[in-house]
C-alpha cells in the first residue's frame, strides 16, 4: 500500500510539473520597467513595448508639459494582444481627489502598429489624465491624443474631418465641448476632435490648449475661448476653425491612397479610453 501511495504521488508530482511547466505558455510572459508592467505573448514582444511606453512617456510629457512625469508609485499595467490587423487600445482610469487612482491599459493589433499608433495614443491619455486630474472632455482627449499617432494614422482622420465637412455631417463646436459620452459615430466623432484640437494647438501651441480646455470645463468654454484665442465665443471660434480648415486642411489632404486603416473604440461604462478609437 506504501509503495503504491509513493507511485502515485511521483505520478501526480509529474503532471503537476507539466501543468506548471506550461503555465508561461498559456499566459504569455511579462516584462516590468519603471513604470509599465506588460503581458505579452512573448518576452521579446512584452519588452519591447514596455520599452517603448517608457520612451513614449517621456517624449509624449515633453511635448505637453514641458517636463516629464514623476514616476508611478504603481507600474501601469498594459496587456498586448498581438493580431494580424491594425491597431487598437483601451485605457481605464480611477480618479480621487484630483489624482488617477489606478489606470491600465490594453493594446492589439500588429505589432509594428501597436508601437507607431496604439501605444503613443493610449500613452497619452495617460499623460492628460495626470496632468488634470480626473476626466478630459473627449472631443480633447481623443483629439490630442490622435496627434501623437504616426503620419499615416494622422493623414486618415485629416481625411475623415474633410468628408465629414464635406457632407455637412460635423456638429456645431457649442454641442461638440458639451459630449460627455462617446457617440455612435466614432469616427466622425475622432475626426472633428482631431482637426479642432490640430487647429487649436497650430495657432496657440500645446500647453496653451491644455489650460484652455481647463479653464473651459472650470469657467465656461466662451470665456475659455476669449481669455486664450482672443475670439468672442465658442460660435466664433467654430467659424475660424471652419475657414482654417477649408484653407489648410483641404488642401493637404492627398489622395486616399495608403488603404483603409481601423482603430475600434470600445467605451465602457468606467472613465476609460476606448480602444484606441
Amino acid at each position: 500500500m506504501e509503495a503504491h501511495r509513493d507511485q502515485l504521488a511521483r505520478r501526480l508530482g509529474g503532471i503537476a510539473t507539466m501543468v506548471l511547466g506550461c503555465v508561461p505558455l498559456l499566459c504569455g510572459a511579462s516584462f516590468r520597467t519603471g513604470n509599465f508592467v506588460v503581458e505579452a505573448p512573448t518576452q521579446s514582444i512584452a519588452r519591447t513595448v514596455a520599452e517603448h511606453a517608457e520612451t513614449e512617456r517621456v517624449n509624449i510629457a515633453r511635448a505637453w508639459l514641458g517636463r516629464e512625469l514623476p514616476a508611478w508609485t504603481t507600474p501601469c499595467p498594459i496587456r498586448v494582444k498581438v493580431t494580424s490587423g491594425e491597431a487598437g487600445g483601451l485605457t481605464s482610469f480611477g480618479f480621487n481627489n484630483g489624482r488617477v487612482t489606478d489606470q491600465s491599459m490594453v493594446v492589439e493589433g500588429r505589432l509594428d502598429r501597436i508601437l507607431a499608433s496604439a501605444l503613443p495614443h493610449e500613452i497619452t491619455h495617460t499623460i492628460f489624465a495626470a496632468y488634470f486630474g480626473g476626466p478630459m472632455p473627449r472631443w480633447a482627449d481623443e483629439g490630442a491624443a490622435l496627434l501623437s499617432e504616426d503620419q499615416r494614422e494622422r493623414r486618415r482622420h485629416d481625411q475623415i474631418a474633410v468628408d465629414l465637412l464635406a457632407r455637412r455631417g460635423e456638429v456645431s463646436l457649442v454641442r461638440l465641448f458639451r459630449i460627455e459620452e462617446y457617440p455612435k459615430d466614432l469616427m466622425s466623432f475622432y475626426g472633428q476632435g482631431y482637426s479642432i484640437s490640430r487647429f487649436l494647438i497650430e495657432i496657440g501651441g500645446r500647453p496653451r490648449f491644455l489650460r484652455f480646455v481647463r479653464d473651459g470645463l472650470e469657467s465656461g468654454w466662451d470665456s475659455a475661448t476669449l481669455n486664450h484665442y482672443g475670439l468672442a465665443d465658442v460660435r466664433e471660434l467654430d467659424r475660424a476653425w471652419r475657414s482654417w480648415h477649408r484653407v489648410t486642411l483641404t488642401a493637404s489632404v492627398p489622395d486616399r491612397d495608403e488603404g483603409e486603416l481601423v482603430y475600434r473604440d470600445q467605451p465602457g461604462d468606467t472613465e476609460e479610453q476606448p480602444p484606441g478609437r
